[in-house]
Parts: structure tokens; sequence; C-alpha cells
């Protein structure tokens, strides 16, 4: 039970920092869809399939610091659960966007690989993984259209 709490306010403070800068962005921008800068480092800007995809990685505990830092709220960054180490951030823009269904990624370092559903959030799609090791990591974003098709976007980070 403690876990779940500690889990849910870290994802209630992420996402008091990307609303925040979601509106500053949506100022800027007057209602881009644009990913900002607190979506983290860009790992993936390319265009396939009529499609433009842009994936961002954020570091958990870097972004809970900076929550902390802007908002004054305090919390025990020690009790975030040590397994989740990023949130990963796929934005998709072009014809097909409206179409996509369901969007998963495989994520693989050295032999080792895992598969994360993403989740819709609004303007991108998301999820909290494990990022553990330093390294190279290859990384598959699997969209799945309403007609069952299947578009793959492979691409490569480093941690």
């Amino acid at each position: 039970m403690n876990k779940l709490l500690a889990f849910l306010t870290m994802m209630l403070l992420i996402l008091y920092v990307w609303y925040g800068k979601a509106q500053h962005m949506h100022n800027e921008h007057q209602g881009s869809k644009l990913p900002s800068k607190a979506m983290g480092t860009e790992v993936l800007k390319t265009q396939k399939y009529g499609l433009s995809i842009e994936v961002y990685l954020n570091d958990i505990k870097s972004a809970m610091q900076h929550a902390m830092k802007e908002s004054g709220a305090k919390f025990d960054v020690a009790s975030l659960n040590p397994d989740i180490t990023h949130h990963i951030s796929v934005f998709v823009h072009g014809k097909d966007e409206n179409n996509i269904t369901g969007v998963t990624i495989e994520i693989k370092h050295k032999n080792v690989s895992k598969k994360y559903t993403l989740m819709n959030m609004k303007n991108h799609y998301g999820s909290d993984v494990s990022l553990k090791q330093k390294g190279k990591y290859e990384a598959i974003v699997t969209l799945t259209t309403e007609n069952k098709r299947k578009l793959q976007f492979n691409f490569a980070f480093e941690i």
C-alpha cells in the first residue's frame, strides 16, 4: 500500500510539472501539440508512413527533483520504485494519428528485452520504464492502427 501511495504521489508531481510546462507551452504555441523541454531528452525524431514521430526520455528522479524545486513540495525520493527510472513519451502527428488504437515499445539492452504498453496521455503516449544499466539501448515503437496495421519505428539511445 505504501509503495502504491508513493507511486501515485510521484505521478501526481510529474503531472503537475508537466501540466505547468504544457500551460506555458500552450501560451507560447497557442494550443500546439508540440512537446516541450519538460518531456526530457529527444531520442528519436523521424518521419515514416506519413507520420512524424518524436520520442522523449525523461529521468524520473531528475523530474521529481525539478518538481519539488518548482512547487516547493516535499517528497521522499527514496520511496520511489527503484525499478522505474525513466518516463518515455511518444508524440505522433500526421494523416493516421487519430486511427492509432495502441502503442507499444520494446526496449533491448544486451540480452534483456522488455515490452511496455504506452498509455494515451491526451497529446502523447507514455509509460514509465526501467533503464537501470548504463550503455546502449535498442528500441522499437509499434503503432497499431484501427485496421490492425502495425507501423514500426526502430532507434537506439544511450543512458
